[in-house]
């Protein structure tokens, strides 16, 4: 017979202690099924004794999937280290005069919350209702739940699936519900055996060792056995769209970002206190932000404003609105979404109520852009950075040196918006400056207007994450009011750049550039052997030519990041990126990966050393990258096959690229146009500068050609082409 198992733990007081020993705030809360598996333990005991009918139980339990959890709002408290004396006399000779000789720190955080709400938990079993009734009657043999500290009792009931859903809805505090794998521990098949195994090996920690004679001898009792589950409480978000009277999108400027969303939180607050004159004090610093302290900030509510991303020719203007509820914000979010529906936006000029309204909406694709993982961010609205131009001279004669001061402490302000916004992934890269890095951006000054932050703490950021960070990524001291969105850049994982910091090289230097860039990656990829493999060397392990019938091995190429005449960048493309044909073998890609990633130095003779390299993903939108259907040649196309004397040399390039095209993979061009074709006297390989039209709009890289693998017959998008992907 299916139903529902529900356990209600109440607490004495309003504060745990469970896992005060970690130092992630919010980890420890709720307490994890797995704590409560071993307090059921220890109350079903008798002694050092579990009764048949109690194991059987027990043994029922830890087979279930892991529950879900209701809990109460918690907030970490500060924590304080205890030096108290450690179980271990007998190392001071059992003299109690010596016990302040073995004391040890032990840390100890409590999480507060309302102790007149209970922690429920929920299992939800198909057989098995005899048992589901026996666990109740243990769960009331409960006396504590966490640290000794921590005295708690229980209750237990077993109710059909539609009154449980019933209960845990009713429950005003935060749902947890298990994700699949994760770090809390929960009891699995054999927790119950290892519970028991490991008391009894506390009990003989201490032998006697009579064959040595050094008197006792410790050991370590057998570690409990649990599984790892995920648990979240996401954010609710309500999405609302801008809209005209008549139905379309009502777009507001991007700069008005801060003016707009503050008028419709005030106004919504507004309305809430109207409405729910007993809530005003929660209204005001969870929604508003008056009166917030440091433990209000993972509850307040925040408003996003979502500009239109998608292409270069994408309008960046305000459409879209998010209100993102944290789990512990202690109102409904059905009278959230009432005070925001309806509302109208306050125009950023001249502060009048303007025609256009707030509308619900159900369409989250734009939300869902701004939430994609990636290593790569830019900021679309800027970053509040607090003080970090402060004892810094910022006018318009500052000098190199101050500039430069004044950027350094932008970062640092940005690593430290990391770690309050709760990002540990360490950042690789991190760029600071008052230009928009995105095409049709503003300057960041243009969004102070109307603000409470000076310009000067207002800054555009691109952040390169050594992992993949989720998003969305809202940062600075203005992410509460629309400042601070950062855009999730797509990536490449089979394309990387170098960049030359400081230095620019002609044209002439490309082939010493990459002959040298050729040279470290294969000293890089050698194996304890000496051997370098087919990926990185292009030649079988005998030392023969790549006989594959394809490409793979990695293409390279000396390239000006932003199509100028000068190299300031390296470029490292894995075979199958270039040739679609080729296929990446078992381990062929993260060999790739983890190859090009350890080149951070690079000799290059007679053009000097270069330190502090390091491997950027390339951007989707690279012109290198980024689907167009009209591709120009940067570097001259080199034809295949020698000119023979009835060959015209501009039909033979011709024929060659289309026949080139079609062993990559790509498609066939609508029309090759060729350029400055030139040829030796006697024959050989004819050059040109190609132009590739294509049908449709094709995504890059392009590199065709005999000297391809060294960076000849690269193509980039042009600038003529609208993308059409």
């Amino acid at each position: 017979m299916a139903g529902s198992l529900l356990i209600a733990v109440r607490f004495y007081e309003g504060r745990y202690h469970g896992d005060a020993d970690r130092v992630v705030a919010m980890q420890s809360w709720p307490p994890s099924p797995a704590r409560l598996f071993q307090a059921l333990v220890a109350g079903a005991a008798r002694g050092a004794e579990l009764r048949a009918d109690d194991k059987a139980t027990l043994a029922w339990l830890e087979c279930l999937t892991p529950p879900r959890i209701a809990a109460p709002p918690a907030w970490p408290g500060r924590s304080v280290r205890h030096f108290v004396p450690n179980n271990d006399l007998d190392s001071v000779g059992g003299d109690p005069a010596n016990v302040s000789k073995i004391r040890v720190g032990k840390r100890w955080r409590p999480h507060y919350f309302d102790a007149k709400l209970p922690v429920l938990y929920l299992w939800d079993f198909d057989s098995g209702p005899k048992e589901a009734q026996r666990v109740c009657v243990i769960a009331e043999r409960l006396y504590q739940l966490g640290r000794s500290i921590d005295i708690a009792w229980a209750c237990g009931e077993v109710l059909s699936r539609k009154e449980a859903e019933h209960r845990l809805a009713a429950h005003p505090g935060i749902l947890h519900t298990p994700r699949g794998a994760g770090r809390t521990p929960v009891p699995r098949k054999g927790t119950l055996t290892s519970l028991v195994h490991r008391f009894e090996g506390r009990r003989a920690r201490l032998s006697s060792d009579t064959a040595r004679r050094t008197g006792q001898l410790f050991t370590q009792p057998p570690k409990a056995l649990f599984a790892g589950a995920g648990y979240d409480a996401p954010a609710r978000r309500l999405n609302f769209e801008i809209r005209r009277t008549g139905g379309g999108f009502a777009p507001q400027p991007i700069a008005a970002v801060y003016s707009v969303l503050t008028e419709l939180r005030d106004a919504a607050a507004g309305r809430l206190r109207g409405a729910l004159p007993g809530k005003a004090d929660v209204i005001e610093r969870l929604l508003v932000g008056r009166g917030a302290g440091p433990r209000d900030v993972g509850r307040r509510v925040r408003l996003v404003a979502l500009p239109s991303i998608g292409t270069e020719h994408t309008d960046p203007s305000i459409r879209r609105i998010t209100v993102e509820i944290p789990a512990e914000f202690p109102m409904r979010a059905d009278d959230v979404n009432w005070a925001f529906a309806g509302l109208h936006p306050c125009d950023a000029r001249s502060g009048e109520t303007r025609p256009e309204r707030l509308v619900s909406s159900d369409d989250s694709r734009m939300a869902d852009r701004y939430a994609r993982a990636s290593v790569l961010f830019r900021s679309i609205t800027p970053l509040v950075l607090g003080d970090a131009h402060r004892g810094v001279n910022v006018g318009e004669g500052a000098s190199g040196d101050h500039r430069l001061q004044r950027e350094r402490r932008a970062r640092s302000a940005v690593v430290r918006a990391l770690r309050h916004a709760g990002i540990r992934t360490e950042p690789v890269d991190i760029r600071v400056q008052r230009e928009p890095f995105g095409p049709r951006g503003e300057r960041a000054e243009r969004f102070a207007g109307g603000s409470r932050f000076p310009k000067r703490s207002l800054w555009h950021v691109w952040i390169r994450f050594r992992e993949v960070v989720g998003g969305p990524l809202i940062l600075g001291d203005g992410r509460f009011c629309g400042l601070g969105l950062m855009e999730p850049i797509a990536c490449r994982d089979d394309v990387f750049a170098f960049r030359l910091s400081g230095r620019k090289f002609g044209m002439g230097d490309r082939a010493a550039l990459v002959s040298a860039l050729r040279r470290a990656l294969m000293s890089l990829a050698r194996d304890e052997r000496g051997r370098v493999d087919r990926l990185f060397s292009g030649h079988e392990p005998e030392g023969g030519p790549d006989g594959t019938g394809h490409h793979a091995h990695v293409f390279l190429a000396a390239d000006s990041s932003g199509g100028g005449h000068f190299i300031d960048r390296l470029v490292v493309f894995a075979p199958w990126a270039v040739d679609r044909k080729a296929k990446p073998g078992r381990n062929d890609r993260r060999h790739f990966d983890d190859t090009v990633r350890q080149l951070n130095v690079l000799r290059a003779g007679r053009l000097g050393a270069f330190g502090g390299l390091c491997a950027e993903p390339a951007e989707d939108g690279d012109r290198l990258i980024r689907p167009k259907t009209v591709w120009q040649s940067v570097t001259p196309f080199v034809a295949t096959r020698n000119l023979k004397k009835r060959d015209e040399p501009a039909e033979l390039v011709r024929s060659d690229v289309v026949a080139e095209c079609q062993r990559r993979g790509l498609p066939t061009p609508a029309n090759v146009d060729v350029e400055d074709v030139r040829a030796g006297p006697r024959g050989g390989r004819p050059t040109a500068r190609v132009m590739l039209r294509f049908a449709a709009a094709v995504r890059g890289p392009v590199l065709l050609g005999k000297d391809s693998h060294s960076g000849g017959g690269l193509f980039q998008g042009s600038s003529g082409s609208p993308d059409r992907l």
